[in-house]
């Protein structure tokens, strides 16, 4: 069959949704001898070209939001037709609304947390999804999401079938683990000696007024551990960044590192802190785990699915007990090494072959 990949999310800077889709396009050689692979992107990738047609497309110069209803329904649509495209794999939930015959769909829908909690989110946002969200999903065939929490969620706000969703966990890189500490590249960033990191957009769903009331009282207890907050602005925070930026002698916010500089200071951290309210996976509190780093999360959503044994689970609005915690990870050598172990084992849990393989599978399985 000729898979079609729309790889326009990694025409930006890397999100969540565009690690999830590099991490699968370096495994795919690995694991699918059968199927013919196009990839549509509008820059050079870092992949096979023995494996994989790149297909180079013009980057727009119209803003990402407005450009993607042009893109998904018309240019994609023309692109398939001309490369005999047989399945689309779309990662980032919408599709084309275009009848595209007999072109079967696979979307990735990492949550639906926009309908679960709207103020998380703008209206204009919301209302853009309301529109597209339901009608994408009744142009799939198939359906991939990245925990058995989202799946539920899935079929509870939108009837969509069980059995035509399956599972495929987000994964962590190989770059972020407990070996090869590159701490030189942090030299820029001015660190503080020992510090609590939290890696994630600056958001009211990702709950840093909690974090901020942690370090908060830390530091009322006389801990010398400062905050490093590593993330990009989004909804809410013009509520959020006084709060961080009035606290500059116990917070210190990077807005963007790359690849090479986050997994060194996963591994510089004493112990990384994730809050969220809620999460449809989370990979930060995995990277986190796979860098050998103790994990404190909230227990909601995601997180017990993802973190589990090999965190500290905490209500995310429980302020003392993720204190009390991070002090006994202080004082408390042996637990501290304890808890290294859990999050590296549990990290395993999560690789990048079962989730590919999965999706093989699938793709394997719609002509069947």
């Amino acid at each position: 069959m000729n898979i079609g990949i729309d790889a326009r999310v990694l025409d930006r800077k890397i999100t969540g949704t565009g690690r999830y889709l590099l991490n699968i396009l370096k495994e795919l050689p690995k694991h699918d001898m059968i199927n013919k692979y196009y990839v549509f992107t509008s820059k050079e990738l870092d992949i096979d070209p023995n494996f994989y047609r790149i297909i180079l497309r013009k980057r727009s110069k119209l803003p990402m939001k407005l450009y993607s209803p042009i893109w998904l329904n018309f240019e994609l649509p023309k692109l398939l037709k001309e490369n005999k495209i047989e399945i689309l794999f779309e990662p980032n939930v919408l599709v084309p609304l275009r009848d595209l015959k007999s072109i079967k769909i696979v979307s990735v829908v990492h949550d639906v947390i926009p309908w679960l909690y709207k103020d998380y989110y703008p209206i204009i946002f919301r209302n853009y999804l309301s529109f597209l969200f339901p009608r994408s999903l009744k142009k799939c065939s198939r359906i991939i999401t990245v925990s058995e929490t989202s799946k539920k969620d899935i079929v509870k706000l939108f009837k969509y079938p069980d059995e035509k969703i399956s599972v495929a966990y987000n994964t962590a890189a190989d770059h972020f683990n407990s070996r090869n500490n590159p701490a030189h590249l942090l030299n820029k960033f001015s660190l503080p000696e020992k510090y609590l990191l939290y890696v994630g957009v600056i958001e009211k769903r990702k709950n840093i007024l909690a974090l901020v009331k942690i370090i908060d009282e830390l530091h009322k207890r006389k801990s010398v551990l400062k905050l490093v907050i590593v993330g990009r602005t989004g909804y809410d925070s013009e509520n959020i960044m006084p709060q961080i930026e009035s606290r500059k002698e116990l917070i210190k916010y990077i807005p963007f590192m790359n690849d090479e500089e986050l997994s060194a200071i996963y591994k510089n951290a004493f112990a990384f802190v994730f809050p969220t309210l809620y999460e449809g996976f989370g990979i930060p509190p995995l990277e986190a785990m796979k860098s050998g780093v103790p994990v404190l999360a909230s227990n909601v959503s995601a997180m017990q699915e993802v973190v589990g044994p090999g965190g500290i689970l905490h209500d995310p609005d429980d302020i003392m007990g993720f204190t009390e915690d991070i002090i006994k990870l202080e004082d408390d050598i042996k637990l501290y090494s304890e808890m290294k172990e859990k999050a590296i084992n549990q990290a395993q849990k999560f690789n990048i072959i079962t989730t590919t393989k999965t999706i093989v599978e699938v793709f394997n399985s719609i002509t069947k």
